[in-house]
């Protein structure tokens, strides 16, 4: 019997629940190392939005376990593969690259990590040109550093990256005016879109 005929439905749905609720609690243990309240005095805490979106999380997954046990789901009664073969060869591939990704930001940082890793993934996913895949493997991680460093105050890990930003840092916190700043956003998120096109227009 194979692997994939092994992982029931039943089976699946027990172990990724289970599994989910542990890291739940894992990431709420470690939220809770910082700050997790906001108030109008405060800024959002770093730790608030990881803490409470685990906290969300780590009950669903309590009410897909009690469903299991009770056998209330159809799920819970599906002894069906899970899987096919094809499926489980994407399926690992994810998991190894998200791996590799989260290896990669304690050492490169999540921001050019996530370049790497969204290249990869739509690359081997995907059958997008070589312009998009480009364009939005970049563009992402600049719309998270925005949404996060920028608007939000919260500092994600940069790894031995951290230096680059430091330009980036003085610029954001100077005596800089507003519509400048604005300036300098929508420039730094059409840039990688401009320069994709200029290559693929310009070099064969």
């Amino acid at each position: 019997m194979s692997i994939t005929n092994k992982i029931t439905v039943k089976r699946a749905e027990i172990a990724v629940a289970v599994i989910l609720a542990l890291c739940s609690i894992a990431l709420m243990i470690k939220s809770a190392e910082n700050r997790i309240t906001w108030n109008a005095e405060e800024n959002m805490g770093a730790g608030f939005l990881p803490f409470y979106l685990s906290l969300g999380m780590l009950i669903c997954t309590i009410l897909t376990i009690i469903k299991f046990v009770l056998k209330r789901s159809p799920q819970s009664k599906d002894d069906s593969p899970f899987i096919d073969a094809v499926a489980f060869k994407f399926i690992a591939v994810t998991i190894i690259s998200l791996v590799v990704l989260v290896l990669a930001i304690g050492y490169l940082g999540i921001y050019f990590s996530l370049i790497f890793f969204l290249a990869f993934y739509l690359r081997y996913f995907s059958e997008k040109s070589i312009a998009f895949i480009t364009i939005f493997a970049i563009t992402t991680p600049i719309l998270t550093f925005l949404f996060f460093e920028w608007m939000l105050k919260i500092p994600l890990p940069q790894g031995v990256s951290e230096p680059l930003f430091y330009p980036v840092y003085d610029f954001m916190y100077g005596g800089f005016s507003f519509a400048v700043k604005m300036i300098f956003i929508i420039l730094t998120v059409i840039l990688p879109t401009v320069l994709v096109f200029l290559t693929t227009r310009f070099i064969k």
